[in-house]
């Protein structure tokens, strides 16, 4: 059952002089299907920011991107697992990264390193996201929205195409699927059907993010993913999907970035 954050009485002014609630609860928390979780930041609108997927293991939790990191996820995350935990950076966005730097175990591919190390480019970039009326209501009294702040962070795992995470009980794979980001990420845990795609795919009102950093290596990506033999998709944003929705998503991104590479 999700637990729905509430709002305090108590009302906080933002820069813009709009009056915005103080959120009482950041996260919210969802349990789905074969022991995964998802948190949601509930006071961002959800095309602002990133699903977390808290995948749980026997000896080892894993969580598969980190949000904004304007509340650490960490605690949280560490208190449901309550046991070790890896946090891995399927990309290097604020929307997705931006809590990376919380967990003491952190995992990426070499490739998104440098962009975590030194998240200036991505920084820049935040406000056209991340603003007054994305942002629902305060983490606390006061706070300012343009004061966010990624904070940069090196990987303690650099983990390529092949590799995997051992839980204990359960194994999840690395596939390396660039296009969004040089070292975008996807996990796959065969034994369950389960798909991590982060931005490489989801299914929401905003459709395809265009342009991808590379839209040929992108629909590369794409098929490669629908080859797999997906139950659920565990997406970067709007929750899950089904295979058949999956499909119908990639399908509908290749034949739009075809259309607008033909042009």
């Amino acid at each position: 059952m999700m637990v729905v954050s509430k709002s305090k009485k108590m009302l906080a002014r933002n820069t813009d002089d709009a009056v915005k609630p103080v959120a009482d609860l950041w996260f919210s928390i969802e349990p789905c299907d074969n022991d995964i979780i998802l948190l949601r930041e509930s006071h961002i609108d959800p095309y602002a920011v990133g699903d977390i997927w808290l995948v749980r293991g026997s000896k080892r939790d894993l969580v598969v991107d980190t949000g904004s990191g304007i509340v650490s996820p960490a605690p949280l995350v560490e208190a449901v697992a309550g046991k070790p935990v890896t946090a891995v950076a399927l990309n290097c966005y604020y929307d997705h990264a931006g809590g990376w730097h919380n967990f003491s175990d952190r995992a990426c591919h070499p490739l998104d390193a440098p962009n975590l190390a030194s998240p200036d480019a991505e920084q820049a970039a935040v406000g056209d996201y991340l603003n007054n009326i994305t942002l629902w209501s305060l983490p606390w009294e006061g706070y300012r929205v343009e004061d966010f702040s990624m904070t940069p962070a090196k990987p303690t795992r650099l983990v390529e195409d092949g590799d995997s995470f051992d839980l204990g009980n359960r194994t999840l794979k690395i596939l390396h699927v660039p296009g969004r980001s040089p070292g975008g990420l996807a996990i796959w845990e065969a034994a369950t059907g389960s798909l991590f795609t982060s931005d490489m795919l989801y299914d929401g009102d905003h459709g395809l993010a265009w342009p991808p950093d590379d839209p040929e290596t992108y629909c590369s990506s794409l098929r490669r993913m629908r080859q797999l033999p997906v139950n659920c998709v565990y997406a970067g944003h709007y929750g899950t999907m089904d295979r058949r929705r999956m499909l119908e998503v990639i399908d509908e991104q290749l034949a739009d970035i075809e259309q607008r590479l033909s042009l």
